[in-house]
């Protein structure tokens, strides 16, 4: 299995697909900074999907477990992200929509936040692929389940994906 590396997916396109669907997740911007719109690519069925990290919160410990999250944690155990397969978008991966993240240009406390990241996530690759793939069954090929109410419509952003001009 491939080494999953992280990606970051450009502010257009994220605006772009957010017109068609509620769940695509908004970056947060600070003041003076900007947080790359950071995640991994899986494959799934035909389409590549960015799959994003976002920074644990405290109210994240009341999810109950289901296909639609992953944590991620440091060698301690403590968690450091989770990763939400709800809210994956396809992306084509030979374009300006999504590029490797540039590592060496990110501050140092950062590096050392997404190589630990980086480490958990490559060591349990074959988990994410299950729970992303079984997500994205759950959504596409069920007619009623709760996934489907917290998720994107894949289908319907596999299509704006393919439309998408820059």
């Amino acid at each position: 299995m491939e080494e999953l590396l992280f990606y970051v997916v450009d502010k257009n396109y994220i605006k772009y697909l957010s017109k068609f669907e509620k769940h695509v997740s908004y970056n947060k911007s600070e003041i003076g900074h900007s947080r790359p719109y950071l995640g991994i690519v899986l494959k799934i069925e035909n389409y590549n999907y960015f799959v994003l990290l976002y920074s644990y919160k405290e109210h994240y410990s009341k999810y109950k477990n289901n296909p639609s999250f992953f944590f991620v944690y440091d060698r301690k155990k403590k968690p450091l992200a989770i990763i939400k397969f709800s809210a994956m978008i396809p992306v084509q991966v030979n374009s300006s929509v999504v590029s490797l993240l540039e590592y060496n240009k990110q501050d140092k406390k950062y590096k050392d936040l997404i190589s630990t990241e980086y480490r958990y996530i490559n060591s349990n690759k074959e988990e994410i692929y299950k729970r992303a793939n079984k997500m994205y069954t759950a959504v596409t090929k069920h007619k009623n389940n709760f996934l489907k109410t917290i998720a994107c419509n894949f289908k319907l952003l596999e299509e704006k994906c393919v439309e998408y001009k820059k």
